[in-house]
């Protein structure tokens, strides 16, 4: 009501990861003596109200201060069926040493798992997710990789969203359909002129057959069914022989809306399956800036992870002298930038079933080919970033069009500089 909206905010901010999400942020969970001062609404109802709508939910936690209190219990007890949107992080995790972050780690699992009701564990971020540098640098590479891990989360959002609201789609088309089965029942059982009342309380507290027979009767899912008891409250204050008949006609419509419609849709969104040509067809002018399609920009200073800061790069890019960060293909990648992203990479990432395809299109040979992969995919995760579709055309090119053997490994100044400190670890620079 009015009391929550006078509290209910909203901002907005030139950030790049925002063109395609929006964030909804709940104001702190109360503990202690603060849990028994009133909000002035109901904020557990609040919640359960975005999280039926929201496409991923975040709960997060700090290092230093794990307890669950009542509040957040009932918070994340209002959370039940969105199990599979629950990710977790947990903040502020350089303020603590890598032998306790292990024990907060296990801890929260703990406490969580005495929580959450679902079997499988919740996703959980780890890190420092905010501007500034790390204060303690003993995780700063897993830190790295576990921010990444998140904004790639959020890179495919656009994408989830878009199947969650068609399964959602789906299922309600199925609940009515269902519903129209029991309705029609109940109205054909219904007497033609006395005893009407007496008919629809019998009909009532026999439900649970009533369910059962319709189930076998039109090949239905238990699941489509509605809760017994709830519906049950409802029929008391309707009138059946005031229902309408089962339209047949209705009924097919959706069923072809399931059969026909649904897939359709399905097939209109862009996927890793995609061809440049059919993602251009099913993207139009914005395939390119389908926030699905390409690397979501990381809000992140270099420094922060302990690295060099190299945001006062020049703008025309490195000379040759400057070994650590001249890369001879930094032509290409601007050039090739376009044809990557046409390919839809998810999360900034082409996935092997993809980069293969593009790389069996060049018409080289299976053992050229394995050589080329064994080259560009530098870091050896078994997909294509950015870098390593650019190194993998370059040497494609080389062989098709300058006629080059493969080279048994890579000149320093092919491998992307962002790739040199993995490969001296792996001693191939």
């Amino acid at each position: 009501g009015v009391s929550f909206l006078s509290r209910f905010e909203g901002s907005q901010l030139p950030s790049s990861v925002l063109k395609s999400v929006t964030l909804v942020d709940t104001p702190g969970i109360l503990s202690g003596e603060k849990q028994r001062v009133n909000r002035g609404y109901d904020f557990t109802k609040v919640v359960s109200w975005f999280a039926d709508r929201a496409d991923l939910i975040i709960l997060l936690f700090d290092a230093h201060k794990l307890d669950i209190s009542d509040e957040l219990k009932g918070t994340i007890d209002v959370l039940k069926g969105h199990e599979d949107k629950i990710r977790c992080i947990l903040n502020k995790a350089d303020q603590i040493d890598r032998q306790q972050l292990m024990r907060v780690y296990g801890a929260l699992l703990w406490s969580l798992g005495k929580t959450m009701s679902s079997p499988e564990v919740a996703r959980v971020y780890v890190g420092s997710f905010w501007q500034e540098p790390l204060r303690n640098m003993d995780n700063a590479e897993f830190f790295e990789a576990e921010e990444r891990d998140l904004m790639k989360d959020l890179a495919i959002l656009p994408r989830q969203s878009a199947v969650r609201k068609i399964n959602e789609l789906v299922k309600r088309i199925r609940k009515v359909k269902t519903l129209a089965y029991i309705i029609g029942y109940l109205k054909a059982q219904m007497p033609a002129l006395m005893g009407k009342e007496k008919k629809q309380q019998k009909l009532i507290n026999d439900l649970p057959n009533v369910f059962r027979t319709i189930l076998k009767k039109y090949n239905l899912a238990p699941g489509d069914f509605p809760d017994i008891t709830k519906f049950s409250t409802k029929l008391k204050e309707v009138q059946f022989s005031e229902f309408k008949s089962i339209s047949e006609k209705q009924l097919e419509e959706l069923e072809q809306c399931l059969t026909r419609d649904v897939p359709k849709l399905m097939e209109a969104l862009p996927s890793e399956k995609d061809t440049p040509e059919t993602l251009r067809q099913k993207m139009g002018s914005v395939a390119i800036s389908n926030p699905n399609s390409m690397n979501v920009p990381v809000p992140t200073r270099s420094d922060k992870f302990g690295k060099k800061n190299n945001n006062t790069a020049n703008p025309f890019g490195y000379a040759a002298d400057d070994e650590d960060q001249y890369w001879a293909l930094q032509d290409s990648a601007e050039r090739l930038r376009e044809s990557f992203e046409a390919l839809g990479p998810e999360g900034g990432f082409l996935s092997p079933q993809t980069a293969r395809n593009v790389l069996v299109k060049t018409g080289l040979s299976k053992d050229q080919l394995r050589r080329i992969w064994n080259l560009s995919d530098i870091d050896r995760d078994g997909y294509f970033d950015m870098e390593e579709y650019v190194v993998a055309m370059f040497l494609c090119d080389a062989v098709i069009q300058k006629g080059r053997p493969i080279p048994e490994s890579l000149p320093v100044s092919v491998i992307p500089p962002s790739k040199r400190e993995l490969m001296k670890e792996r001693g191939g620079l």
